[in-house]
Parts: structure tokens; sequence; C-alpha cells
């Protein structure tokens, strides 16, 4: 049995066409818990339709209230039971075969451990348009990312692996939950968590298309001169704050699990945590003597300037 997560709001323009693409799944045995975020649109009526049509495989959870993706997912968390749990944004399509490649490749990679051992699956996504027009056949290869690079350290300041492409069984995410506010998102939460006690596994495939629109919460861009001069525009304090969002999330990791980390994790998590209190010049030793570092010379040398 998989659970399958969705925090919706004002997601009235995509929110059927991505529940049908998760109904065309060639694998049963999943059940789709929604939740609407205090949306202002149809939004919760597409909800209570589909739960009605669909009683045995679609759950409806409202909220009267504004609520982040945060705080959605972490309630949606609460009534999950399933061993196994997903992710999915209101906007993507899931390609038919999403779940059963997820699975198999989840199951082959069993590393001599028992079931109950932490463990996360991500896969690539095609980046579409609105419409579903194909963009690009890999989200990695458009944003310049390595899926490879989901080491502890460099998760830390950026996120690789795509809540809506993950798949993650009981055990991870029993030490996944509460999700603190301090969270810069639950799949960066995630991702670190898998990385500090469990394994992340990648595959290669995309499986999901990834609609680019003009509300997407974060979305994607292309890595180059735009993208490099689209961050430049932004300007040093709103990418410093975004930034030292990262260093409050470790803050949260640490005060959270400080007694069941590794030696190794806790020395980079509180280095990591202490740059608030740091000079200039610690603040980039701590970074470079910790592997504390993104993927792209360009993405590093930003970091260094702003930090």
């Amino acid at each position: 049995m998989i659970d399958i997560l969705l925090p919706a709001y004002n997601a009235g323009s995509f929110l059927a066409q991505t529940i049908e693409s998760i109904r065309l799944q060639d694998q049963p045995g999943w059940r789709l818990l929604i939740r609407d975020g205090g949306s202002d649109d149809g939004t919760p009526e597409i909800i209570r339709d589909y739960a009605k049509q669909f009683p045995q495989t679609i759950r409806g959870f409202y909220s009267e209230t504004r609520n982040s993706p945060i705080q959605s997912i972490s309630s949606l968390l609460a009534e999950s039971s399933a061993p196994y749990i997903m992710f999915c944004d209101q906007d993507d399509v899931w390609l038919p075969d999403k779940i059963s490649k997820c699975m198999a490749r989840f199951c082959q990679d069993t590393d001599g451990r028992e079931m109950d051992f932490p463990r996360l699956l991500f896969t690539d996504k095609q980046v579409v348009d609105r419409n579903l027009n194909r963009l690009h056949n890999s989200c990695f290869s458009y944003q310049g990312l390595n899926p490879r690079s989901v080491s502890f350290s460099r998760l830390l300041v950026q996120n690789i692996p795509s809540g809506c492409t993950m798949l993650f069984n009981r055990a991870l995410a029993k030490l996944c939950t509460p999700i603190p506010s301090d969270a810069v998102m639950h799949d960066h939460w995630v991702s670190l968590t898998a990385a500090a006690f469990g394994r992340i596994i990648y595959l290669e495939q995309p499986t999901v298309l990834y609609r680019q629109h003009d509300r997407n919460y974060y979305g994607a861009q292309p890595y180059g001169v735009r993208y490099l001069g689209d961050l430049a525009r932004s300007g040093a304090k709103a990418i410093r704050k975004r930034f030292y969002q990262n260093v409050m999330q470790a803050q949260a990791f640490l005060e959270i699990h400080q007694n069941r980390l590794s030696e190794s994790h806790l020395q980079i998590l509180e280095a990591f945590a202490s740059l608030y209190v740091k000079g200039w010049l610690q603040r980039r030793k701590i970074l470079w003597q910790y592997k504390i570092l993104k993927t792209g010379f360009a993405r590093n040398v930003g970091m260094m300037l702003i930090v």
C-alpha cells in the first residue's frame, strides 16, 4: 500500500488532470490523500467530488485558513499509515508507470538491510509548459544540477530530490515527522533526514511532467547566463536571506536529532549552524572545510560572495 500525499491551494486549473494521471497508474494499491490549504477557488469542490466518486482510494481534508505546503504535508503525514509514501504536486502530471517503476527500483535496493531501514528514492522529471508541451527531457540537465550530489553536507545548502518524484518508506517517515516550521520545504527536510540516517536512491528516468506556469511555488529555470542574471537582480539581501533559511533549518535539525546523529554529521551541523556568529573568513572556511557546496562553479562563487 502506498499513500500519495497531495497538498493543494487554489489548484482549480490543473488539479483534476493531476488526479486523473494518478488514477491511470498501471499499478494499483495506492491511496490518495488530498488536503486543501484554505483555497478560495473551486479546489475544495474538486476534492469533494473525487472523494465522493472514489471513496476507497481518495480522501479529502480541508482547512478553513491558509496553510503553507509544509503545514499541509505535515497534516497529511499524520493521517498516513501506509508502509510507503509519495508526494504529489497539485499541477504536475504523472507518467502512467511512475509508481511501478519507483517501487521496482526501490525494492531492488535492499542493500542487505531490512525493510525498516530508512530509504528514499527520487527520479528525474520532464519539464513542460502549462499546456504540457515539452521544454526539456531532464529537469536536472535543464537546471544544471547533479542528481548524485546528495551527500549530507551538500544537501544542507541545496536540495536535489524533488518532492513530486519521491518514494520513501515508513521508517524514514517516522524520523521526518513532525516537520518543523523552520524547514525550508518538506522535501528538503526529508532529503536531509534520509542522508543523515538512511540511504538515497536515484532513478535516472523521468516519471513526472513538471509543469511550468506563472504560479509555480518555486519552478525550474534553465541554468545559464539568464538564470544567473535573474538571480543577481533579485539582490544580495534576498539571496542572503534564502541562504540563511538553510542555516535555520540546520539548527532545527540539530536540535531535534542531536542525540542520534553520527559524530561526523554532528560536527558538520554544529559548524554550519554556527555561521550566524562567525566572522567573514570563518564562514567561508567552514563551507570549504566541510564541503558544504552546491552544484556548479558559478553557484559556489555566488554563495561565497554573499554568505
